[in-house]
Order: C-alpha cells, then structure tokens, then sequence
C-alpha cells in the first residue's frame, strides 16, 4: 500500500514537482556555465574498501584545516580505527570520524582499520587530503533555509559565455494568442548580452512554442564539438503521463532550433531523464523507464539530439527517480532518489568502471532522509563536488519555514565508493569550488548514552552518537517492553563543557506514513539541573531537524524526551515508526 502511494504522490506532484526544479535547474545552470562544463549495517559489496577524507572549516575560523573522514560500515566489525599518516588518532564506531586543527598548507594521508572482537580484519584504501587558508571573495550559503548570507563585491556574469558573447536560454510555461485563440504551452526563448550582467540582455527572442504539451526536467547543455546548446526534456501530451517521450532540440546561438528527437527512445518509455557528457565529449541519455522501474542508459549521436544505442539497464525494478552520473578518477558514480511524493529520501548510488559494464549494488549515501530533501543533481564546481537536493518544504501538509529550496551537500569518491556530507554553511569560491564549513566541533560523535527505556532488538542508546545514520544503520526504538504512556529519554554525556550553536536529530521515516516526533531538549552543566533549549512539542518536520541553539551558557549534558511520534497525513499516533537514527550537538567545547 505505501509503495503504491509513493508511486501515485510521484506522478501526481511529478509535473508541480519540475515546475518549481526548471527555476532552480536555470539558475542554477547560469552559475555554473562558465566552466561548461532494518537495523542492519550497510554491506560491503566490492573487494576494495575505501576511505574519503574531505577538508572543511568552521564557523568563525579563516582556515580549512579539519578533515572529515567516511568509509562504509562493514557487517563483520564492530569497531573502526583511523589513522593519519600511519598514526592511529581515534576509534569509531560508526562510519565517519573528524580530525580538527591540523597545520594549515598541508596533505595529510589517511586511512581506516576495521576490527571484530580486537582482531583487525580488514585496512580500507587510503586518501589524501590538504589543509589550506583560503583568500578572495566567497558567497555563503546557509543549508538551513537556503538562503545566501552574504553579498558578492561585484556582479558577476550570468549565462553561457559562447564566443565573445553570454546567451540566456528559457523554456517556459505561458499563455499565447495564435490566430486569435489563447493557447497554452511551453515557450522556448534566447536573449545575449555582451557582458552577462543584469541590463545588459538583449529582447527575448522566441524559438519554439508548443501548445497543448507538458515539458519536465527541462536543462540546457553546450556542445563544445558543434557550437550548438541542446535542450532536452521529458515530453508529455497535454492530459495524462503515457506519452513518456524524451524531447532532444540543439540550437545555434542567434540562428534556429533543430528538434532531433521527440518520440520514445528507441521505443522505450522514457520519464525522469538527464544528460551525462563523458570525458571525450560522448553524451548519454539516462532515462527511468518501463513504468519508472528501471534505468536506461543510451548513447546519443555527436549532436546529442538523437539515442543511437542502448547501452545499458540498470537499477533494474528499483523505482529510482531524477537520475543522474559523475565521473571522478575513471569511475562511473549514478546517483537517484527514491519515488516519495514531496517528502524526504534516502539518496542512492551505484558505481562501474565501464557505462555498459556491471554496476554494483545500489548503496546508501548521506543520511536516512537526504537531511530532509530529495536528491535532484551532483555537479562539480572547481576541484568539488556538490549534491543539489530539493527541500519540499512549501508542498507538504504541514509546511516548512523557508519553503522549497536546494540542501546542498559536499561528496567525495575513492574507488567506487562515495560519501555525502551535510554541513550548517557553504562557501561558494571561484578559486577553490564550495568549502564546507560546519557549525562548530561535534560535540556528540561517540560520547556515550543512556536511556531511560530498554532498545527494541537489543540496540543500545549510544547508536544515536556514532555517526550512522543512513536507512539501515541501527536506530533505537523503544521495546515494546518499555513503560507505555510516558515520554522516553536520553541522556547525552558530552564529557566535556561546551557553547552548543546547533543540534541536528535525524529521525526514522516510513514513506507513504511520514511521522513527526514530539520532544524536548533540555541542557545541564551538573546532570542534575536542567534547562530548556529546544522545545520541539509542536512539532511537524520529518526525517531531518536543523536546530539552532542560540543560548551562550556552558552544558556537559543534553537530554532528549521524545513525547510521542505522529502521522503527518492522519495525525494520529505512529509509535510503530519510532527510530532515532543520530543526535548530533555542535559548538565549540571548553
């Protein structure tokens, strides 16, 4: 019943859904133009096992000098030892690790060591990461609301720069009188400028017009190879989702638009698509299909406007939506999200070292809910690599402050395997791509943690402080054995004081049933006398909460009461769905 709900939510918020991501897509295509560019532990699935160690900073500080480091947690250990340049610097038992204040102008090697029972069994492939003081202008962006917090000196160019000239295109929903009927339909349209800056754009030229059509997942993409900007989309007829046709069009700046392709691909139904262009300028279509339960990759011919060869299926009965390829060091990477209406989801990804060769299983990225958002794109942006997720939060029952907006994320790569990062801000660098800046030190990874109620399944309380918090990381539920009809606690034991400035609580979701968690969060400096911090009764986010803590005292310990846990769409108790993934404190300890 919740997946046929999931998959009904999709195709009926699908056409909203990529009304709202054209806006986003656009603008942010304009930006990045100038280069053109269970309970269970996740399992091993390949014979490498790899570390990713990415280089960030925090708030109120000039350098990036911390590393955060990530590996996929393995079924046969129990703990996790890393080690920088040969030196074993801590113990985890999760799946991810922070190394603060290291020496700024510096590559640091890292790698980890997993163990079962004291015995080592396993020594991942290792990374390298270099601290640095970066200089020049940043724009920062807040993953809170997504909203940017600061204003560049100058304006800067918009557009694709093509020749000596920047060129604007928009495909756009309007009305239009022809013959003197009003008509309905998507416009395509091209306007330059010779500077790219705001007053400088020419009229809005028209291209095309189609009446009577739905478009979606509309982009725009430079063919270095033939001078033309190609236009792709998924094609819909007016009424109803069964045309599935995929719309490939190439335009010459200032001159016409050429449709090549506006049919099935290669008779196969095609819906969420996007583009992937290889190293050598090769583009390939990437196309859900056979009812959105697989994935289609075809190679386009040299004017990216026609499928000529079905290279591959997978993610074969899946249900993946929006998809989308990196390629990092010879690697392949796809990244989708789950069918799930305007809520939350757990970001997937595969990986192969050939496009028509094996693809592993699909893994877990991120977190359990994408930090409250859908996955939508991953982009390089100079040396980084950044995750564009959707925040639905203006569609939902109960609506989100800051509305519909991208979570962005930093990911990494080593050998096939990946990892995303949430961080507080964002700094947005011409000269060194995004820098992750976290809100502070976690405060809370590893510490320990004591409930007032017995786990379901014997999971201890500590799961919440290690770190994993993807959707089958281990998440405590309170056994059905426990006392009914009273909030359930945990104590959080810091080990040491601290200024907390956030706190971050993610939480289990069950697509189709989303549940909202009643709560408190309370501070102490003794565990004895506590204060009121967060005051989360009213509730109504799922999935992912970013809390910000604006009180300056000192606390070692947090408590957490959980009152209840409510169906978003019934409001009715939903204690079935209980799970705490991960709490996560951050701030600057004494």
């Amino acid at each position: 019943r919740q997946r046929q709900m999931c998959i009904r939510d999709s195709i009926k918020s699908q056409q909203a859904k990529n009304s709202f991501l054209f806006i986003f897509i656009y603008l942010c295509s304009l930006s990045l133009q100038p280069a053109f560019a269970t309970q269970s532990k996740e399992v091993i699935t390949t014979d490498i096992w790899a570390a990713t160690a990415t280089v960030f900073k925090l708030v109120g500080e000039k350098a990036v000098n911390n590393v955060k480091l990530n590996w996929m947690q393995r079924e046969d250990a129990d703990l996790y030892k890393i080690y920088r340049d040969g030196n074993c610097i801590g113990e985890a038992k999760g799946n991810t690790y922070d190394d603060y204040n290291l020496k700024a102008d510096k590559t640091f090697t890292y790698h980890v060591e997993a163990f079962k029972e004291g015995k080592k069994i396993a020594t991942s492939a290792s990374q390298q990461a270099t601290t640095f003081t970066p200089n020049g202008e940043t724009k920062v962006y807040d993953n809170l609301n997504g909203k940017y917090i600061t204003k560049e000196s100058a304006q800067k160019p918009q557009g694709m720069k093509i020749g000596e000239l920047y060129f604007s295109y928009k495909m756009e929903n309007v009305e239009k009188e022809i013959d003197g009927q009003t008509l309905k339909g998507w416009l395509a349209t091209e306007s330059f400028s010779p500077t790219g800056l705001d007053g400088s754009w020419s009229a809005s030229r028209e291209l095309a017009f189609y009446p009577n059509v739905k478009f979606e997942g509309i982009a725009f993409r430079y063919n270095a190879k033939t001078g033309k900007v190609v236009l792709s989309a998924h094609y819909e007829d007016q009424s109803g989702y069964v045309a599935a046709k995929i719309y490939l069009a190439q335009i010459t700046p200032k001159g016409e638009l050429e449709v090549g392709t506006m049919e099935r691909p290669l008779g196969y139904d095609s819906r969420d698509q996007s583009l992937f262009i290889d190293d050598d300028g090769t583009a390939y279509l990437l196309s859900a299909t056979n009812m959105n339960r697989d994935i289609n990759i075809y190679k386009l011919d040299p004017s990216w406007t026609k499928p000529v060869l079905l290279v591959n299926t997978i993610c074969k009965g899946l249900h993946r939506e929006t998809p989308a390829i990196i390629k990092k060091d010879g690697e392949y990477y796809f990244f989708s999200s789950k069918a799930s209406g305007w809520y939350p989801s757990q970001t997937m990804y595969t990986s192969a070292a050939d496009l028509g060769g094996e693809w592993t299983p699909m893994r877990e990225i991120g977190n359990n809910s994408t930090f409250d958002a859908q996955f939508n794109r991953i982009s390089t942006v100079g040396k980084t690599c950044g995750v564009w997720s959707y925040h639905w939060g203006a569609q939902r029952k109960y609506k989100t402050p800051a509305g519909n907006f991208p979570r962005i994320s930093i990911a990494a790569f080593n050998k096939g395997y990946a990892s995303m990062d949430y961080y507080r801000y964002l700094e947005f660098s011409d000269k060194y791509g995004i820098i992750p800046v976290q809100n502070g030190k976690n405060l809370t990874l590893n510490v320990p943690v004591t409930a007032a109620v017995p786990g379901a399944r014997g999971i201890k309380a500590d799961c919440i402080t290690d770190g994993a918090c993807t959707e089958s990381s281990a998440y405590f539920q309170k056994s059905s054995n426990a006392a009914t009809g009273s909030p359930y606690m945990f104590t959080i034991d810091m080990q040491k004081e601290a200024v907390i400035s956030e706190i971050n609580l993610s939480t289990r979701l069950v697509n189709g049933s989303e549940a909202a968690y009643k709560y408190t969060i309370e501070g102490s400096r003794d565990g004895k006398s506590y204060k009121m911090l967060v005051d989360g009764k009213l509730n109504w986010q799922v999935g992912f909460l970013i809390l910000n803590i604006e009180d300056p005292s000192l606390y070692r310990y947090l408590r957490l009461r959980v009152y209840g846990v409510v169906n978003v769409h019934k409001n009715n108790s939903a204690m079935w769905a209980d799970g705490i993934y991960e709490f996560a404190a951050y701030g600057k300890p004494q």
